[in-house]
This record gives structure tokens, C-alpha cells and sequence, in this order.
């Protein structure tokens, strides 16, 4: 698309701003869905690959150990293949257990995903529109989504009116492990 044919396709003698911002969030949940679709497949391929080379590494570490030897140079270098497969096998689980980051993100950008739509459909609706109750509903019902306390915590903080910033500050003040989830957060594997 051009400059000229957005400027044609937004005439402003016919310029509608509801319109225009639900064309802009639809874009955006699109952009988020796809997003989401493409990593889905990468992570998927990653966590497999991981899997699999615990798998390899479970082999050396298992065949090494069936093999006996009288020279105690021999015996030494098994040992060394033990020791060095075992490190890398729990190097490997960990990888594994990291890429849980991504159920998390999937997660929060799900509820991303739900709100827009719902936000969408609101105002899309001339009668709720305007509509306090209708907005408090949403609300409730994006707070109640939440799963994790953390994302409860923000959302809270933005609603008391703090700025994005400060719920960010008080989010990671509250995290008390550097991935930013405290062991309490209920994480949905998907």
C-alpha cells in the first residue's frame, strides 16, 4: 500500500474515528495472533531438539558407564565422558524448563488478545459505548482472567492510576526472581 492510496482510502470528508480505531485493533490482534502462530512452531521445534539431545546425551552418559577397563588411563577418560555427559544432560534440562518463559508470554498476550477483542466489541456497540457499567464489566473481566498475580498487580496499579511505568516498577519490585514470576504465580501450560 502506498502513501497515495492511504491518503485516498482515508478521505477525511468521511473520516469516522470509532471506525478507525477498531480497524487499528483489529490489526493489532492480528499482528499478535500471527506472532504468536509463527513462534509457536519455533518453540515447539526448540523444545524438541532439546529433548531429543538429553536423549543423546543420556546414550553417551549410559554407554560410557557399560564400558569397563582394566587401564586407568581408559577408566580416567570414562569418568571424564561421565561427568562431562551428566553436566550436560542437567545443562539441557534446564534449557528445557526455561523455555516455559513462552507459555507465560503466550499467556499474557492471549490476554492481551481478549481484551482488545472485547474492547472492540464494545465499542463497536453504540449503546454500551457510553455505558459506565459495560466498561466496569470489561474490566472485571479482564481482571479475572489473570491467572498470574503478578498481572493482577499490574492491572490493579494501572486502575489506581499509576503510570504504565510505576506498574512496571512495582510489578519487578514485587517479582522476586529475575524471570519475573514468583514461584506462586499459577502459569496455565498450554
Amino acid at each position: 500500500m502506498t502513501d497515495d492510496s492511504l491518503n485516498k482510502d482515508n478521505d477525511l470528508g468521511d473520516f469516522n474515528h470509532i471506525k478507525d480505531t477498531l480497524t487499528m485493533l483489529g490489526i493489532t490482534i492480528a499482528q499478535i495472533r500471527t506472532s504468536l502462530s509463527d513462534s509457536n512452531a519455533n518453540v515447539d521445534t526448540l523444545s524438541s531438539t532439546f529433548a531429543q539431545i538429553a536423549d543423546h546425551v543420556l546414550t553417551i552418559h549410559d554407554s560410557a558407564a557399560a564400558i569397563s577397563s582394566v587401564e586407568p588411563k581408559d577408566q580416567l577418560e570414562l569418568e571424564l565422558i561421565q561427568a562431562a555427559s551428566t553436566a550436560a544432560k542437567a545443562k539441557v534440562n534446564n534449557a528445557v524448563v526455561d523455555f516455559q518463559f513462552f507459555d507465560r508470554l503466550d499467556q499474557r498476550l492471549g490476554h492481551v488478545i481478549k481484551s482488545l477483542d472485547d474492547m472492540s466489541a464494545l465499542i463497536q456497540n453504540p449503546d454500551r459505548l457510553q455505558d459506565p457499567v459495560a466498561w466496569m464489566e470489561l474490566q472485571s473481566n479482564l481482571h479475572d482472567s489473570y491467572s498470574m498475580e503478578s498481572e493482577r498487580l499490574m492491572f490493579a496499579s494501572i486502575m489506581g492510576g499509576a503510570s504504565i511505568e510505576e506498574a512496571i516498577a512495582i510489578y519487578h519490585a514485587s517479582s522476586p526472581d529475575p524471570a519475573g514470576e514468583s514461584e506462586a504465580d499459577d502459569v496455565e501450560m498450554f
